[in-house]
């Protein structure tokens, strides 16, 4: 299963037509789309190198690469699941639910980085947070990266009502897993804005 990942530089109407338009003329099958204003998932039949080049001619999107993978998405419905995760927490208690929801997204990151390798650590981290925002679970914004800190700045994490400790888990995860050493991190808000700072244990 071959998932082809489109950042959205600027919505306008017609991008979507004119990517598939492109697919159609290279004879390129799309089975399924996922996707929103900032970026988009096209799982398509044939993994195909130049198809990334054919897109540069659309203004206003990038093509990010192929992810190549055999499991299909997994939709849920976010009100609904903030709804259950809301009464599991009036069950076990606010830092109970905290504690695992950040563990859950923890070992989601890293279960998807270990078994869907993709590059250097940044260009990893980068795809998988742009894989997040095709699926709505936050809207990335940038990275920066230095010898012993990493940035995200990213809007709209889906667990905002929860403590954003999901997407912090995952965020925690990512980072981790791609580098392969210890960071911690934290997450603080400006204005709409999240900031997660990790910092390297190796210099603290």
């Amino acid at each position: 299963m071959h998932w082809l990942l489109i950042k959205v530089v600027r919505d306008r109407p017609g991008i979507l037509n004119e990517i598939t338009a492109s697919l159609l003329k290279q004879g390129i099958n799309i089975r399924n789309i996922i996707g929103n204003s900032y970026a988009l998932m096209l799982n398509i039949e044939d993994n195909i190198n130049e198809t990334t080049h054919d897109l540069s001619t659309i203004i206003d999107i990038e093509a990010l690469g192929i992810i190549n993978t055999s499991a299909p998405p997994l939709a849920l419905s976010q009100r609904q699941l903030l709804t259950a995760f809301k009464a599991v927490l009036q069950q076990i208690g606010a830092k109970e639910v905290e504690r695992i929801l950040y563990r859950l997204g923890y070992e989601y990151a890293k279960s998807v980085v270990t078994e869907i390798p993709i590059g250097d650590p940044i260009t990893t981290i980068k795809t998988y947070l742009y894989t997040a925002t095709a699926y709505n679970r936050l809207i990335f914004k940038n990275l920066e990266a230095t010898r012993n800190e990493i940035k995200i700045e990213f809007t709209n994490p889906f667990d905002e009502e929860l403590s954003t400790t999901f997407t912090e888990g995952y965020i925690h995860g990512l980072i981790n897993t791609a580098y392969s050493k210890l960071y911690t991190i934290t997450i603080n808000k400006h204005n709409n804005t999240y900031i997660a700072t990790a910092k390297s244990l190796q210099y603290i």
